[in-house]
């Protein structure tokens, strides 16, 4: 578990920017998380517990990274999965947080790395301080 904390206006602005965000690109769920996979904002429904779901996406984008390493040090941006019924796109926020974004169907929307960054870009606007090289935000 982390000591991560915003103050719960950020909250507020976080979540109407993701919920804009997963109207646009029409996005089954959006979650951001901690790195330890605390969930700090969520939108949309599975049906499930998300906490696995973002632990195991944690891991899955550390993998990644490990790949890129081993490659020469390839610096992935992200990491996505199609299955048949969903696909699944991962990217960081920063180096503490993550944003995985399940859609319906087997392929991600068109432009999807561009659209994540805006959000990215926007949700730092917003809140500052999920860029600070601290382990607590207040």
């Amino acid at each position: 578990m982390s000591d991560f904390t915003i103050y719960s206006d950020d909250v507020g602005k976080v979540r109407r920017l993701m919920l804009a965000y997963q109207a646009s690109v029409k996005a089954e769920y959006v979650v951001l998380c901690h790195r330890d996979g605390s969930i700090i904002a969520e939108v949309g429904s599975l049906g499930l517990d998300a906490t696995p779901l973002a632990v195991l996406s944690t891991a899955s984008f550390d993998s990644a990274k490990q790949v890129g390493l081993m490659l020469g040090g390839e610096n992935f941006q992200s990491v996505s999965y199609a299955g048949e019924n969903r696909s699944v796109y991962i990217a960081p926020v920063d180096e503490a947080l993550l944003l995985v974004q399940i859609f319906s169907g087997s392929r991600l929307p068109n432009r999807i790395d561009d659209f994540n960054r805006l959000l990215v870009e926007k949700l730092v606007d917003a809140v500052p301080a999920f860029t600070q090289n601290t382990s607590k935000l207040i």
